[in-house]
């Protein structure tokens, strides 16, 4: 990213796509109802807070400036997490791998297969070894336990990206996270550019450019920040640095799971051409029409159910990719309660009274973003 950007150039790029979109749009009555449902959920003494990913074969059980350093290096892996199968329909699943002696899925899998290479001795939180892994190591780190293999998409763009992230650390900062978190000073976006979400979009434009989206940019900001209330030892300085001191200029991540979410909850009403494609699991174009429509539609839902909720937007985050993840994906017509557990499946367009979008998948894009 050339240029850096702030907040109100962001939503202003944002409403343009909304605005001329030719395949996305936007219930506002169902927004409305997706709000009142997360407000029930997520505000007040009665709150039933969604399910985390924090065990420890999945991410480090402690607060400290190391695990900055762990959610700069594990997010620039978080793209692109689904696979091909032999099947004659529907040839699409989420990626998984045996870590282990466990299958794990998705971004499960993910950071199940980074926490094992950390645990077996990869100093993957060492600034001088990120820029110098080589491809065979790095593949080493996704190897499937049971078939040798492996199967984890576009591993190349997976090297550059720690390749970057190695030699950035070491040329502007120190060699650590920390000191970026520290010229942030708790906010995302500032006037001198100094931002948390600006300067790690900026300054690592092969792992986490994206503009205007800067999706993976903010959901290391936003998952920093929520690890304040997973209940784990937490030094002062790791809950300095990632308190978020802007939360007015944060934004909701445009990926593929939560528009999977929110067509199948009405929210999105999409064009025959991209119904066709997600019936059909046919790829869509990176940086096509298509692609950033559904991607602004993301954002300006988020912007409005956070308006609408009072549920802060970081929090909204993890509910709406959770459930997208867990709950609308393994979800089919006539799931029991007990098969995939939902806590809104009353109200949801799809389950409720139209089956047939339950025949759509997440929208697959070749993608190093999301």
């Amino acid at each position: 990213m050339s240029v850096l950007i702030d907040r109100g150039t962001i939503t202003a790029r944002i409403d343009e796509i909304v605005r001329g979109a030719e395949h996305v749009s936007i219930d506002h009555d169902r927004v409305n109802d997706l709000a009142r449902r997360m407000a029930e959920r997520l505000l007040g003494a009665d709150r039933h807070a969604t399910p985390t990913l924090l065990t420890p074969d999945q991410g480090p059980m402690v607060n400290d400036r190391d695990t900055l350093q762990f959610y700069l290096m594990r997010r620039s892996q978080s793209f692109t997490i689904w696979r091909w199968t032999d099947a004659a329909q529907h040839g699409v699943e989420a990626w998984d791998c045996h870590v282990n002696g466990e299958l794990y899925t998705g971004e499960r899998a993910v950071s199940a297969c980074i926490m094992r290479a950390i645990d077996d001795g990869l100093p993957l939180l060492d600034a001088d070894f990120l820029e110098t892994i080589t491809r065979e190591q790095l593949a080493d780190v996704y190897r499937d336990e049971v078939t040798g293999e492996v199967t984890y998409q576009m591993l190349d763009h997976r090297l550059e990206k720690l390749h970057e992230i190695g030699r950035v650390l070491n040329r502007f900062y120190d060699g650590h996270m920390v000191n970026l978190m520290e010229r942030a000073d708790g906010r995302m976006f500032r006037e001198d550019g100094n931002g948390s979400v600006q300067r790690i979009a900026a300054d690592f434009p092969k792992s986490y450019g994206d503009e205007p989206f800067v999706k993976l940019a903010i959901t290391v900001v936003h998952q920093l920040h929520n690890r304040l209330d997973a209940g784990l030892p937490t030094t002062e300085e790791f809950a300095r640095l990632v308190r978020i001191d802007d939360p007015e200029n944060s934004l909701g991540p445009a990926d593929y799971y939560i528009p999977l979410f929110l067509t199948r909850w009405g929210v999105f009403r999409l064009s025959e051409e991209m119904t066709a494609m997600l019936r059909e699991r046919r790829p869509i174009a990176m940086d096509s029409a298509m692609e950033r429509e559904f991607r602004a539609a993301t954002v300006a839902v988020f912007d409005e159910v956070q308006r609408r909720s009072g549920v802060v937007l970081a929090e909204l985050d993890h509910e709406f990719w959770y459930h997208s993840a867990f709950r609308c994906r393994p979800c089919h017509p006539g799931a029991s309660e007990e098969d995939v557990p939902c806590p809104i499946r009353d109200d949801c367009t799809a389950f409720q009274r139209r089956p047939a979008l339950m025949e759509l998948g997440w929208p697959l894009v070749y993608t190093p973003y999301y």
